[in-house]
């Protein structure tokens, strides 16, 4: 593993790579992008077996106002998120994109809107939008969408941050996000809560991820599902079945209308794969990118 911090555009993102033993020839370079609240060290567990499995450099990055990575006073929104990834995917060959909830969602704009930069993509319990007609659903998005307008998201999270601390955030958030969150891997968790109170001392990571999710939110009830029919590269969605933040029924719903896709669902998995069964996540990957690819049959 190995840190860097790239120059993009006056703002210096914080990246990790894992190299392999061996590069195999011809091998698509992947960048792993994070979720709402997410780091590099989302990608510890899979990333060196990803790496080697497939022959191929692995780039994760912190986005801007996340991790490592600061806004440099610019807002921490979708739309920067989305530029910062066209100069990094512009910087190297054309290659995969894999992302977890919002960088999901952020590389679903990418393929649309730069098709050129991306060959394959893989959406991790991506953000999508929700299915239509169900009530519940409804709901759940209505209080979501509450919590991520910036003026309720920022005091929020400044005062929920420090009253909980850095551990009692951390286990707070693995709660929501994994279905087993005491089956995480302690080194990681660790490395999570070092993080966290690393972020304490930055008075603009709360004013970050409010303008994150509220920008994200815009994205999901917007454009997004017509940028999902217009993804013309070939997908790999992977997703939890018991993903309490994006239903799966959203996922479901997306394998649906592009039957072109694979779908691959975990039974008893949360919103993050790659820190529950991280194994299960590389299984899923490389033989995805090993076959042919197969279209899901219409209908399913």
């Amino acid at each position: 593993m190995r840190e860097r911090w790239i120059d993009c555009d006056g703002c210096w993102i914080h990246t990790v790579d894992w190299e392999p033993a061996a590069a195999s020839v011809g091998a698509e370079p992947i960048v792993l992008v994070h979720g709402l609240g997410g780091s590099t060290v989302n990608w510890d567990l899979v990333g060196p077996t990803l790496a080697m499995a497939l022959g191929t450099r692995l780039t994760a990055l912190d986005l801007p106002g996340f991790g490592r990575t600061r806004t440099h006073d610019r807002p921490a929104s979708s739309q920067v998120h989305h530029e910062l990834l066209v100069e990094l995917l512009g910087a190297r060959e054309p290659g995969i994109v894999i992302g977890n909830s919002m960088g999901g969602a952020l590389g679903v704009a990418i393929a649309v809107s730069n098709p050129e930069l991306v060959t394959r993509l893989v959406l991790v319990n991506a953000a999508l939008p929700r299915r239509r007609g169900n009530a519940e659903q409804l709901d759940r998005t209505a209080k979501l969408a509450t919590l991520m307008l910036p003026i309720v998201a920022t005091p929020l999270v400044r005062t929920r941050a420090p009253a909980f601390g850095p551990e009692g955030l951390v286990d707070a958030t693995l709660g929501n996000v994994l279905a087993r969150p005491d089956a995480l891997d302690p080194e990681v968790r660790r490395r999570l809560v070092a993080l966290a109170a690393e972020r304490m001392q930055h008075p603009g990571a709360a004013p970050a991820y409010a303008q994150s999710g509220g920008t994200l939110f815009r994205y999901l009830v917007g454009r997004m599902t017509r940028d999902l029919a217009e993804v013309c590269c070939p997908t790999l969605v992977l997703h939890g079945a018991r993903d309490r933040l994006v239903p799966v029924d959203f996922a479901r719903a997306a394998a649906r209308r592009r039957a072109d896709w694979r779908y691959v669902e975990l039974a008893d998995i949360g919103h993050a794969p790659q820190l529950e069964v991280p194994e299960a996540m590389v299984q899923a990957v490389t033989g995805w990118l090993e076959a042919e690819h197969t279209p899901i049959p219409t209908g399913w």
